[in-house]
């Protein structure tokens, strides 16, 4: 497998998603993505199939010839690794499509840069492995230079559409109408880099998503865009998911994890970006 940093920047799927989503109707089409790992000819190993919306560098995205490639799925291959017993099979679909996908069974795993919300642990099962924070994004040439919530009121900025982000902004536009600075004017796109994308042609003067989808978007788009937000917004914990009462799955994920934590290579691979491992009392908060 190439190295994080080769494999984000010969991404050509731009920038994104989320996964830190809200559930919404699904509206795009499924793409099927090429399994980044295949079992060796004459081994029976159990292949784990794993839904994901491949849009969210560094998170999971697709390369030029069309395979996995990001931070999740360095991950999933430890995890596999580890365990010695299971193949991952990635497929590429839609954010709207992810959880009713894992219900109907067809997928056995979610690995989307997932954030754990009450809502979601109602209808399934997630084992934390991340933490997060959002980052706000403008042109480089803009005079703006935004570092928190307060100074979004009466601005244009962009999210993914049927995001948590949305609701987010939501809330911040309601206090800024309470502090009659002007409400946000929100506007959503299907995907992340479609997002940047609305940036800079001036569609919306602020992105705003996952801290670090914003890294790897200033890293690839250079000069041409800049973070700054310096203040604390929405941190928030991200999971793996499986289906409820799948006790199997859970447990290889969960032992891969663990093992992970303790050898140190969890950490190694998410500081690249600026994420961290959860704490307990992180973990604690979100799932009880």
């Amino acid at each position: 497998m190439k190295p994080l940093k080769l494999m984000l920047l010969s991404a050509a799927a731009g920038l994104v998603l989320n996964a830190c989503s809200s559930e919404a109707p699904a509206t795009t089409q499924e793409n099927s993505a090429a399994t980044t790992e295949s079992a060796s000819a004459g081994t029976d190993k159990r292949v784990l199939t794993i839904g994901s919306d491949m849009t969210f560098p560094p998170y999971e995205y697709l390369d030029e010839q069309g395979n996995p490639g990001g931070v999740d799925v360095e991950i999933m291959a430890k995890v596999a690794e580890i365990n010695g017993e299971i193949t991952p099979k990635w497929e590429d679909t839609r954010w709207a499509n992810l959880i009713p996908g894992l219900k109907g069974d067809k997928f056995d795993v979610l690995y989307s840069s997932m954030y754990i919300t009450k809502d979601r642990l109602a209808q399934i099962d997630m084992i934390p492995y991340y933490k997060t924070d959002i980052s706000l994004l403008v042109r480089g040439d803009s005079d703006m230079a935004p570092q928190g919530a307060d100074d979004l009121c009466g601005q244009k900025v962009g999210a993914m559409k049927g995001t948590e982000f949305v609701n987010q902004l939501g809330k911040i536009s309601a206090k800024c109408v309470e502090q009659n600075q002007g409400a946000i004017e929100i506007r959503e796109y299907e995907t992340s880099p479609q997002t940047s994308q609305a940036l800079l042609s001036r569609a919306v003067d602020i992105q705003y998503d996952d801290a670090a989808v914003m890294k790897a978007a200033e890293m690839k788009l250079g000069d041409r865009v800049k973070i700054t937000s310096t203040q604390e917004l929405y941190p928030i914990v991200g999971g793996i998911g499986v289906k409820k009462g799948d006790t199997e799955t859970y447990q290889i994920i969960s032992d891969g994890i663990e093992q992970m934590k303790q050898s140190g290579d969890l950490e190694k691979l998410l500081s690249v970006y600026g994420l961290t491992v959860p704490t307990q009392a992180d973990i604690d908060q979100i799932m009880n």
